[in-house]
């Protein structure tokens, strides 16, 4: 199979594009990958080229009438596990592994992931409006009813998954796509939910430390933190800090 490329936004506010990228990386995809900037003229011939929506990611292989183009990150998700990678990304385990897959409760598990990452995939609004991903920021919000509810049904899905696993488990043990589609909400609260006084369940704790423990993650970080951009459209609520090399030119 050809290496495809794929097209992410700017690390630091693209949810998106993260999950994308790691999807790939956590599922073992040999990859190329070119960034283009949100919002920006600069990103226009690229995103005509290759997305009939405009918008980020898009993974993309072949050539002329043979080329691949996939722009939506759960149509991604499944291409990759049809084509890209021997672990199934719903269940994480080894797809030649037939006894597993015909497993009753592997299939239950797969059910469960490919539902929640579904349900986070189309709705989930409030928290997504409210708390833009910001990696570098600390921020202050005043979170609506709305987003406050989608928080706990957030917990209550990371409390479903992980009852009586080990305290270092992924949401079914194995790193899963509903890990990967997750990801972001993760760094969403990590911006927002002390800052703004929002009380965190333990499982959530626990598991967002997990999550920030996990070495794409950490990369994905690291790389956004070295990013000079501010996209005002992603910015939201009162600033209390920032990292990263924006950090000594920033003031509150």
């Amino acid at each position: 199979m050809e290496k495809p490329l794929l097209i992410i936004g700017n690390r630091n506010y693209s949810s998106w594009s993260l999950r994308a990228w790691l999807l790939l990386k956590a599922f073992n995809v040999d990859f190329d990958e070119q960034l283009v900037e949100l919002f920006h003229p600069s990103a226009r011939p690229t995103l005509e080229t290759h997305s009939p929506t405009g918008k980020v990611p898009i993974l993309v292989y072949g050539e002329k009438d043979n080329k691949v183009t996939v722009w939506d990150t759960l149509a991604i998700a499944m291409h990759v596990n049809e084509y890209f990678t021997d672990i199934d990304i719903w269940t994480g385990t080894d797809k030649p592994n037939t006894e597993t897959r015909n497993n009753n409760q592997s299939r239950i598990n797969s059910a469960y992931c490919q539902s929640i990452v579904a349900e986070m995939h189309s709705g989930l609004t409030g928290i997504r409006n409210e708390m833009p991903m910001n990696i570098r920021a600390t921020a202050k919000i005043q979170p609506s009813s709305a987003c406050l509810a989608d928080i706990t049904r957030i917990e209550d899905i990371f409390d479903d998954c992980l009852k009586g696993r080990s305290a270092d488990s992924f949401l079914f043990g194995d790193f899963t796509a509903a890990d990967v589609f997750f990801a972001p909400v993760v760094l969403r609260l990590q911006t927002y939910a002390d800052a703004s006084n929002i009380a965190l369940q333990p499982m959530t704790k626990q598991y967002c430390q997990t999550m920030l423990n996990h070495p794409h993650i950490q990369a994905w970080q690291q790389s956004a933190l070295t990013e000079t951009r501010i996209i005002e459209e992603d910015e939201a609520g009162e600033i209390m800090s920032i990292a990263g090399v924006l950090a000594n030119n920033h003031s509150f």
